[in-house]
C-alpha cells in the first residue's frame, strides 16, 4: 500500500477519533471573503460548520497559528508583499484575521495553538509526528521532514454533513530536508498578540486599502499603543515600522516610548474609537468597497489593542461596537 492509498484509507470513516492538525491560515479564504473585511460575521458560521462537519467525520481538531518571530529572509519577503499592497491600494483580507480565526475556533471549543517557540510548520509537523495526527495544509514544506509519520491532506469538502479530506498526491519536495524537532516545540493557547515586543520591535503592514489617502492607521492610534506598552511594563522604546505612501512606498521607522497618558481609553473601546476617528471623512472618488474596508480597518486597529488590554476577543468587540458604513 503506497502513501496515497494509506492516506485515503485513514481518511475513510472509522469509529475512533482521528487527530487532525490544521495549518489554519493556509485556508483563510475558506472562511473570509476576499476584499470584504466585514466578512468576519459570515466567517463565524463557516467555522462552526467546519467544526461540526469534522466532528461528524470523527476528527478531533487542533488548529495552529504562526506567532513566531520570523527570520530576516522571511521578513524581507513579507515586506515586499506589503509594499505591493500599499503601492496598488489593495488589502485582500481583514486586519486581525489571525486573531479572528483563533477567536472563532475557540468559540467552537477547538484547541488553538500559537507557535511561539519555533516556525509554525516545524511546530505543527513535530506535534503531528509525535501525536499520530494527520496534517491539513496546502504547504508543500510538510514533505521536507525526515522520517515523518503523518499523512498530509491539502483540501477538504463536505459530503453528507461530514468533512472529507483530499490527500496530497504530488509528493515532490523542493525545500531542503530537515529533521523533526524533538521534543516538540512549545506553543501557547493564548493569543500572544504582539509577540515581537519581546525584542522591542513592532512591524506591521497597512490595515487599509486607502494608504494613498490617509497615513497608515497604525500610526494614527500610536498613543493607544503607547498606553498598552506602559500597561505591559515596558521600560524602553519600541521600534515601530510601517509602510507609508507619499508618491512611492517607504517604510517609516520610529522609536516609540511607553506613555500611559491614554491608558483610560484601553478599557473603553467605543470611546477610544471616537477619540481617534470621529472626524474621519470619506475622500472623493473612493469606491464603496474600499471605504467599507477602510472603516473596518479603523475599528480593528483600535479594538485589537483594547481587546488585549481587556482580555476580550477581537471578534466580540467588533460584533458589539463596529458599525458598517
Amino acid at each position: 500500500m503506497n502513501e496515497i492509498t494509506r492516506s485515503l484509507a485513514r481518511a475513510s470513516l472509522s469509529p475512533e477519533k482521528r487527530l487532525l492538525y490544521v495549518d489554519i491560515l493556509n485556508f483563510s479564504t475558506s472562511f473570509f471573503q476576499i476584499n470584504d473585511h466585514w466578512s468576519f460575521q459570515s466567517a463565524s458560521k463557516k467555522v462552526e460548520d467546519f467544526v461540526r462537519h469534522a466532528k461528524n467525520a470523527n476528527f478531533e481538531l487542533k488548529v495552529f497559528i504562526d506567532a513566531f518571530a520570523e527570520t530576516e529572509e522571511a521578513i524581507n519577503k513579507w515586506k515586499q508583499r506589503r509594499e505591493v499592497e500599499v503601492r496598488d491600494g489593495v488589502r485582500r483580507l481583514p486586519q486581525g484575521m489571525n486573531s479572528l480565526l483563533g477567536d472563532l475556533f475557540k468559540r467552537c471549543r477547538v484547541e488553538v495553538c500559537y507557535s511561539t517557540e519555533a516556525d509554525n510548520d516545524d511546530t505543527l509537523a513535530s506535534h503531528a509526528h509525535h501525536d499520530g495526527a494527520s496534517v491539513l495544509s496546502q504547504d508543500r514544506d510538510f514533505l521536507r521532514y525526515n522520517g515523518r509519520r503523518y499523512d498530509i491532506f491539502i483540501d477538504f469538502h463536505v459530503d453528507k454533513n461530514k468533512l472529507v479530506l483530499k490527500p496530497r498526491r504530488d509528493m515532490r519536495c523542493f525545500a531542503s530536508k530537515r529533521d523533526i524537532i524533538t521534543p516538540a516545540p512549545a506553543y501557547t493557547n493564548k493569543d500572544p498578540g504582539m509577540v515581537s515586543l519581546s525584542r522591542h520591535i513592532y512591524l506591521r503592514g497597512t490595515p487599509s486599502p486607502l494608504t494613498h489617502y490617509f497615513t497608515n492607521t497604525h500610526i494614527i492610534v500610536r498613543p493607544l499603543r503607547q498606553a498598552y506598552y506602559a500597561h505591559l511594563g515596558l521600560e524602553s522604546s519600541v521600534l515601530e515600522t510601517f509602510p507609508l505612501f507619499d508618491g512611492q512606498v517607504r517604510w517609516d521607522e520610529t522609536s516609540v516610548p511607553p506613555d500611559e497618558s491614554k491608558k483610560g481609553l484601553l478599557g473603553d473601546p467605543k470611546k477610544a474609537y471616537e477619540y481617534f476617528f470621529k472626524d474621519m471623512k470619506r475622500p472623493q472618488g473612493v469606491s464603496d468597497k474600499d471605504w467599507s474596508n477602510h472603516v473596518y480597518a479603523t475599528y480593528a486597529v483600535v479594538f485589537e489593542l483594547c481587546g488585549l488590554y481587556m482580555g476580550v476577543p477581537l471578534y466580540d468587540l467588533l460584533v458589539a461596537h463596529a458599525v458598517h458604513p
